[in-house]
C-alpha cells in the first residue's frame, strides 16, 4: 500500500507540475514515449482513473442537489434495493432491535467484499433471532444507486469493481480499487461538508427510513436502532442520525463506528451512544481528529467534544489492528495473543454491545462518604429493620395507603420493562400478596406510553457523573450502561440499595397469570413508614431515652385521652456538617404538641413502633390560624410577611388563608371541600447559624422550588379535613439521597432522618383555582388540567433521575429546579390547549374561527366560564414564564435538551436560554410570580409555613431564599 501511495503521489506531482509549467509537457511526452507497453498502459489507465475520480467527485454534490431539487422526478424507485435481511425473521418474533450495516469506502455496488460478507454472517449467527440485521444499502449515493448501475461511468466502475475484488492482486487491481476508494472518500467529504452535507445526509436518511419501514419497523414504537458504519460509513451514519431520528418519531438510535472516519460536524448529542472501535495500527481513522477542526480539543463547545464530555462516546481499542483489508478489523487470517482472529474480536465486541453485555470494567473508587451512606449506618433507616409480619392495632393506626411496597431493581439480564416490587401492604382483595415479590409495570394505555417513551434513554455516565459518584453524590450507578431505561427502572435504581419504599396510586391492576404483575398508570409515590397514628408526646421513659410515652387521640372525646403507648423515637445520624435533621429532645414541650403529631413508621422485630416521620397536626388541618382578605394585603403577605422573622418563628408553623372574595371567611374556607385538589408551589430556604451549610455561605441563598398537589381528604382517625400533600420534586443529584420524583410530605418534609422539616424554613403555597382542577370533557374523555401538569412533572422528574442519559444533573442558569419545574408547567399549558383542540388568545376569536371548538362549547355550556378563565390564565402564565414572547428551544421540544449538561458544556447557549426565561431562574421569585398571577385571576390561596420544626439545635438558624 505504501508503494502504491508513493507511486501515485509522484505521478500526481508530475501531472500538476506539467499543467502549471507548460515547458515540462515536452519532457513528459519524451518520458512517456520511452516507456514500455505495459507501463504505458498503466499510465494511461492511471490518467483515465484520475479523470474519472475528478469527474465523479464533481457529480456527488450535483447528485445530492438534484435529489433535493427533484430533478429525477418520479422515476426514483423508493421500493427497490431497500436492503435485505442477513437472516430471515422467524414467525411471531418480537423484534427488540434493528441493525443497519453501512459498508466502507471500497463499496461500489450492493455486493460486499468477502471479508464484509463473512463479518455479517458471523454477526448474524452470534445474535439472537430478535435482533434484525439489514444489509445491502449503498451509503455512497443519495439515491441508493450503486456506482455500477445507471450512470455514464457505470461500465468503468463495473470493471474497477471486478478487478478490485479479484484474487490475483497486483498493482493494477490495487489502483482500480483505490479509484473506488477515492471516489467514495469524496462522498464522505460531502457528507461532512456543512454546505452540501445536510442535503446529502437527509437523502441517505431517507434511504435508511425506507429500508426500516420495508422490513417492519413502526415509527413511534420505541424499538432501538443501531447503525454500524465501517470506515466512511461511520460519517454517513452520523450525518443521517438527526434526520432519521426525526422521521422515526425520536426513535432511540445508537451508532457503532468500526474504524470510522467521523468529522464531528454533526450533532452527536442526538445519538443515544456512539461506540468508536479503532485499531492501534489504523492510520486512516487517526486523520479524523487532525483534519476535522470540530474534533480539536480547542473547540470545546463543538457537538463532538460536548458529546465526549457527556459520556455519549465510548472509545474501544481493537489492539494491533489496521484500518481495512489485510490486518484490518475484518481480517479472519490474523490473530490476537488470545487466539482470536481480528474478525472474531470485532464480532465478539459488537454482539456484546448489541445484546447489552459489553463489559466496561471501569473501577471507581469513592473518595467521600455521602450523607445517605452515613444515614444507612443506623438500622432504623433500612427497610429490613421493619419485618412484614408485625401487625398494628387498627383502632389506633391506619395504613398510609392500600398498596405499599419496596422497589427492587432486577438484574440487567432479567429486565422486563418494569421492576420488582416487594408487597408491604395490599388492598383487601389481595392481602395474600403481602411479603411476595411481584412485577411492577406501566399499564398499556396511550397516555402511559407517551410518558414512558418520552423518558426512555440509554444511560451512559459522562465524566462529571462518574466524578460525582467518587465525591459521594448519589447517582444511579447501578443502571450505568443500561439501554432504554424506563421511569420505573430509573426510580428503583436511583440509589445503590433497594430501599425506596413507595405507595402505588390507584388504579392498580393485578394480573395473576402464572407470574403476578401489578400495573400502574402513574409514578409511585416515595414515602416513609407504612402506618400512621395521631398522638401527643408525654415524656421519655427515662432521661435521655429514645423510648417515648405517647397518648393516642380519641375521636369520640376529641381529646388525647385514649390508649397510652411507648414508641421508639431514635436519635438520627448527623450529616457531614454535623447537623441533625431532627432531634427528639423536649419534643413534648413544643407548642405544636398540644394539638398533636401524626407519627409515621412501622414496628421493629421487637414489636415496638418506630417513628420514622412526624407531621404537626396543626399545619395540615383545613383550619387556618390567620385569614387575610383583599388583594393588596395578600400580596404584601406573599412578598414580605411569609418569610419575615423566620428565625424568631423557629419551631413554629403558620397556616394563613388568603382570599379576595368578600369578608365571609367561613364561607370561603368551606369551599375547600373533601376530594378537591389544589396546585402546590413549594419553596425552601437555607440552614444558617454556627453550623451553616456550605451552599449558604455565599452572600445570598437562592433556595429551591417545586410544584405539587394538595388534596383535601377526610382523615379517618379524627374525622376532620386535612391536606394530603405530594411534591413533584425536580431535584438534582445530591449526597442526601433525595430522589427526583413524586414524594409524599412524610418523606420529603416529615422524615426525621431525610426530611427538611427540622432544619429548613419552608413555604408551601396551596392554590385553589376551579378552572385548573375541574374535569373537562373533551370528546367524551375527561381531562383535568392539573392532572396534565402532574404528568408533565412526572416526565421531567424521570428525566432528572438519569440526567437525560448522562447519569447526573447540575444546577445552572438554564437548568435548575425552578427553570425545569416551570418548563413542565409550560408543557402542561400547551397540553391543555391541545387536549381541547384550540390554542386561542381570545375566546371570541376561537369561537369564530374554530367550528370544532364552538360545537364543543355548545355541547358543554357548563364549561364556558371556567374555560375562559383557563385560557386567560394560560396566556398570562405564558407571558410571565417567557417575558420576551419566545419559547426556549428545549421548552418547545424536549429532544433539544440541556438537562444533564453543566454550564461548561454550552455556556453561551445556557445563558441565552436562561435570559429567555429569566423570571423563572430564582425559586422564590418564580413562585411569587406564579402565585400572584393565580391570585389576580380569583384563586384562593392557603400558605403553610414551617421553620425548623422538631429540632432544638441552637447552632442552626433559618435563612430566607433570595428574591427581588
Amino acid at each position: 500500500m505504501k508503494r502504491i501511495t508513493t507511486f501515485l503521489g509522484i505521478v500526481f506531482i508530475a501531472l500538476l507540475c506539467t499543467l502549471l509549467y507548460p515547458p515540462l509537457s515536452h519532457l513528459w511526452l519524451v518520458w512517456y514515449n520511452a516507456l514500455g507497453g505495459a507501463l504505458k498502459l498503466t499510465v494511461d489507465l492511471l490518467q483515465i482513473s484520475l479523470i474519472t475520480v475528478v469527474f465523479a467527485g464533481l457529480l456527488v454534490p450535483l447528485e445530492a442537489l438534484g435529489w433535493w431539487a427533484g430533478w429525477y422526478g418520479d422515476k426514483i424507485d423508493t421500493k427497490g434495493h431497500l436492503g435485505i435481511l442477513e437472516e430471515a425473521i422467524p414467525p411471531q418474533t418480537n423484534i427488540v432491535r434493528y441493525v443497519i450495516y453501512l459498508d466502507g469506502i471500497g463499496q461500489a455496488s450492493f455486493k460486499y467484499f468477502p471479508d464484509g460478507d463473512q463479518f455479517l454472517r458471523s454477526l448474524g449467527v452470534a445474535l439472537p433471532d430478535n435482533i434484525v440485521i439489514i444489509r445491502g444499502l449503498m451509503p455512497y449515493s443519495v439515491l441508493n444507486r450503486p456506482l455500477t448501475e445507471g450512470g455514464i461511468l457505470a461500465s468503468f466502475w463495473r470493471f474497477a469493481e471486478r478487478r478490485s475484488q479479484s484474487n490475483t492482486g497486483g498493482i493494477f487491481n490495487a489502483l482500480l480499487a483505490m479509484t473506488i476508494n477515492i471516489r467514495n472518500l469524496l462522498v464522505v467529504a460531502v457528507s461532512a461538508d456543512q454546505r452540501f452535507g445536510p442535503i446529502y445526509n437527509q437523502g441517505t436518511a431517507q434511504v435508511m427510513y425506507n429500508s426500516l419501514i420495508n422490513h417492519g419497523y413502526k415509527p413511534g414504537s420505541g424499538v432501538p436502532i443501531t447503525l454500524i458504519g465501517f470506515s466512511g460509513g461511520g460519517q454517513i451514519a452520523m450525518g443521517a442520525l438527526s434526520y432519521l431520528k426525526q422521521a422515526l418519531d425520536q426513535a432511540p438510535i445508537e451508532i457503532i463506528s468500526l474504524a470510522g472516519v467521523i468529522s464531528g460536524n454533526n450533532n452527536a448529542l442526538l445519538v443515544e451512544h456512539l461506540y468508536h472501535l479503532v485499531g492501534d495500527k489504523d492510520p486512516v481513522e487517526r486523520l479524523g481528529p487532525i483534519l476535522f477542526a470540530k474534533r480539536w480539543k480547542v473547540f470545546f463547545l463543538s457537538y463532538w467534544n460536548r458529546a465526549k464530555r457527556m459520556g455519549k462516546i465510548t472509545f474501544i481499542s481493537l489492539g494491533p489492528v489496521g484500518h481495512m483489508g489485510a490486518g484490518g478489523p475484518l481480517d479472519a487470517n490474523k490473530f490476537l495473543s488470545d487466539g482470536r482472529s481480528y474478525l472474531q474480536q470485532t464480532v465478539d465486541i459488537m454482539s456484546r454491545i448489541l445484546q447489552e453485555e459489553y463489559p466496561y470494567n471501569q473501577e471507581l473508587v469513592k473518595k467521600k462518604i455521602s450523607n445517605y451512606e452515613r444515614y444507612q449506618e443506623a438500622a432504623f433507616n433500612r427497610p429490613e429493620y421493619y419485618p412484614l409480619n408485625q401487625s398494628v392495632n387498627p383502632e389506633l393506626y391506619r395504613p398510609i395507603a392500600s398498596w405499599m411496597g419496596r422497589l427492587i431493581l432486577p438484574p440487567k439480564e432479567q429486565r422486563q420493562s418494569g421492576v420488582l416490587f416487594e408487597v408491604h401492604h395490599a388492598d383487601e382483595q389481595h392481602k395474600h400478596l403481602v411479603g411476595q415479590v411481584v412485577y411492577l409495570k406501566w399499564i398499556d394505555d396511550p397516555e402511559s406510553k407517551v410518558s414512558v417513551q418520552s423518558t426512555k434513554k440509554d444511560v451512559h455516565f459522562n465524566a462529571e457523573a462518574l466524578y460525582n459518584y467518587t465525591q459521594g453524590k448519589i447517582v444511579p450507578i447501578r443502571i450505568n450502561h443500561w439501554r432504554q431505561v424506563t421511569p420505573l427502572e430509573s426510580l428503583a435504581g436511583s440509589r445503590p440499595n433497594d430501599d425506596i419504599v413507595v405507595i402505588l396510586r390507584e388504579p392498580v391492576a393485578v394480573e395473576q397469570n402464572g407470574k403476578i404483575t401489578l400495573y400502574v398508570t402513574s409514578e409511585p409515590v416515595q414515602i416513609s413508614g407504612r402506618f400512621y397514628a395521631l398522638v401527643k408526646f408525654l415524656q421519655p421513659i427515662q432521661q435521655g431515652s429514645e423510648q417515648y410515652r405517647v397518648v393516642h387521640f380519641n375521636r369520640n372525646s376529641r381529646e388525647f385521652d385514649s390508649v397510652e403507648e411507648v414508641v421508639l423515637l431514635p436519635e438520627v445520624i448527623p450529616n457531614q456538617n454535623g447537623i441533625s435533621n431532627s432531634t427528639n429532645r423536649d419534643i413534648e414541650k413544643s407548642p405544636l404538641n398540644a394539638s398533636g403529631w401524626y407519627i409515621y413508621g412501622a414496628k421493629n422485630a421487637l414489636g415496638m413502633f418506630v417513628v420514622q416521620a412526624i407531621a404537626p397536626r396543626a399545619l395540615l388541618r383545613v383550619k387556618p390560624q390567620e385569614v387575610i382578605v383583599g388583594r393588596k394585603p395578600a400580596r404584601k403577605y406573599l412578598r414580605k410577611r411569609s418569610w419575615q422573622n423566620i428565625t424568631k418563628h423557629k419551631g413554629q408553623i403558620q397556616s394563613v388563608f388568603l382570599t379576595t372574595r368578600g369578608t365571609d371567611i367561613q364561607k370561603a374556607v368551606s369551599k375547600w371541600r373533601e376530594g378537591e385538589c389544589a396546585l402546590l408551589v413549594h419553596v425552601y430556604g437555607g440552614v444558617g447559624g454556627k453550623k451553616r451549610e456550605p451552599a449558604a455561605k455565599a452572600p445570598v441563598y437562592f433556595g429551591h422550588s417545586a410544584y405539587g398537589v394538595a388534596e383535601v381528604v377526610r382523615e379517618p382517625l379524627t374525622g376532620e379535613l386535612r391536606f394530603d400533600i405530594k411534591y413533584h420534586q425536580v431535584y438534582t443529584h445530591n449526597d442526601d439521597g433525595v430522589i427526583a420524583g413524586t414524594l409524599s410530605w412524610t418523606r420529603y418534609m416529615g422524615d426525621r432522618q431525610f426530611g427538611w422539616l427540622g432544619i429548613r424554613p419552608v413555604c408551601d403555597i396551596l392554590i385553589k383555582f376551579d378552572a385548573l382542577t375541574q374535569d373537562y370533557d373533551a370528546d367524551e374523555v375527561k381531562r383535568t388540567p392539573l392532572e396534565l401538569l402532574n404528568r408533565q412533572l412526572e416526565i421531567m422528574t424521570a428525566r432528572y433521575r438519569i440526567g437525560d442519559g448522562t447519569g447526573a444533573t447540575y444546577v445552572g442558569p438554564a437548568n435548575n429546579c425552578s427553570q425545569d419545574s416551570n418548563q413542565a408547567l409550560y408543557a402542561a399549558i400547551r397540553a391543555i390547549q391541545v387536549a381541547i383542540q384550540v390554542n386561542p388568545t381570545e375566546i371570541g376569536y376561537a369561537i369564530k374561527t374554530n367550528p370544532q371548538f364552538k360545537n364543543w362549547l355548545l355541547r358543554h355550556p357548563e364549561y364556558a366560564t371556567s374555560f375562559k378563565q383557563l385560557v386567560k390564565l394560560a396566556t398570562v402564565l405564558r407571558h410571565e414564564l417567557l417575558p420576551f414572547g419566545i419559547a426556549r428551544a428545549d421548552w418547545e421540544n424536549s429532544s433539544t435538551t440541556t438537562i444533564g449538561t453543566s454550564l461548561a458544556d454550552s455556556p453561551l447557549q445556557q445563558l441565552f436560554r436562561a435570559l429567555v426565561s429569566w423570571r423563572t431562574v430564582l425559586p422564590r421569585k418564580a413562585s411569587d410570580s406564579v402565585t400572584q398571577i393565580f391570585f389576580k385571576q380569583g384563586a384562593s390561596v392557603w400558605i403553610l409555613s414551617t421553620s425548623q420544626v422538631g429540632n432544638l439545635d441552637p447552632d442552626i438558624a433559618a435563612i430566607a431564599p433570595f428574591t427581588f
